[in-house]
């Protein structure tokens, strides 16, 4: 029997980026979930999702994956959706950065999400019809690149050599490259967009933002999934040449693989980036963020909200603060 299309509950997916504090987002939606039951507001994580129902979304011949996996897996996210519905639910918050892509796949292209256009449309074709909204969270790329290879490391990639560290800072695609692509991939739905540097210790704040009336505060602060600290790296046991390319890069007690050159390049193109959200973004996505942001790191210490091109033409960055 054909499922009927679910009324009345509207679906966010929450789609990352990596390294912008989206696990501490998701522990924040779960430890709260009774309070946001309450206010018919329910959520999905990456516990429920992996390898369960979104198993078969995005084809895979090597392992088997084929079409027949994604039939299953959109019956299986109708039935979901019908019980959440059952329960009264209004909005439902589906959270999983993996929705985007791999930073192992980021790493081997050497770009920011290549396929994200392809894998949303998946995604948002498999709720059929159901979701009303995609957000992203941004981060300057200079400390999204190191703390998602600080992060990787650990889990079995290499240290990155100098080659392959120009490449990824010599990269011509930026976030407004994946916003456009899953926007033309999406065009049925709205797109928001978030910045780590202003939301990552406030995810109140940002659901406040994405449902239109006020949060539960956490009880605690939450941080989850912490970049790995310089002595947890040197720790590591890597082989001679892997190690003397890890301490290349230690500057100031951390590790560090950009140049000041490439880390002032990369917030110079941050800065376009939200220079063009804040412009409308062509109309492709909407800029989530406080009318005075805190001082919370750059790019807010940078002062990026004023800095595009044309700024930079009067006052160019010579390093990062």
């Amino acid at each position: 029997m054909k499922q009927q299309k679910v009324r009345g509950l509207d679906v966010i997916l929450q789609i990352g980026a990596h390294r912008t504090a989206s696990t501490s987002f998701q522990t924040y939606l779960r430890q709260n979930g009774t309070a946001l039951a309450q206010m018919d507001i329910g959520s999905w994580g990456p516990y429920r999702l992996r390898k369960g129902l979104f198993h078969g979304i995005v084809p895979n011949p090597a392992l088997g994956i084929g079409p027949e996996h994604l039939a299953r897996a959109k019956g299986k996210i109708a039935m979901h959706l019908d019980r959440s519905a059952q329960k009264g639910l209004k909005h439902l918050l589906v959270s999983e950065e993996n929705m985007l892509g791999k930073m192992r796949h980021n790493f081997f292209e050497q770009a920011l999400y290549p396929a994200a256009g392809e894998r949303l449309a998946r995604f948002v074709g498999a709720f059929d019809g159901s979701v009303k909204a995609l957000h992203i969270s941004l981060r300057c790329p200079s400390t999204y690149w190191t703390s998602a290879l600080s992060f990787c490391i650990p889990r079995g990639v290499r240290v990155p050599r100098e080659k392959r560290i120009t490449a990824l800072a010599q990269s011509p695609r930026t976030w407004r490259d994946v916003i456009t692509d899953i926007a033309a991939a999406t065009p049925d739905t709205s797109i928001f967009v978030s910045t780590y540097e202003q939301h990552a210790s406030a995810p109140q704040t940002l659901l406040s933002y994405l449902l239109g009336h006020a949060a539960p505060r956490p009880k605690s602060p939450i941080w989850r999934n912490r970049r790995p600290s310089l002595p947890e790296l040197k720790r590591l046991p890597l082989g001679m040449n892997e190690r003397a390319q890890l301490e290349a890069h230690i500057h100031d007690n951390r590790w560090e693989p950009f140049t000041p050159a490439q880390r002032a390049a990369f917030q110079e193109s941050y800065a376009d980036d939200l220079f063009w959200l804040r412009a409308g973004a062509d109309g492709l996505a909407h800029l989530l963020e406080d009318p005075k942001p805190q001082e919370t790191g750059y790019p807010a210490k940078l002062d990026f909200a004023h800095k595009g091109h044309e700024h930079d033409a009067r006052y160019r960055l010579a390093s990062p603060r």
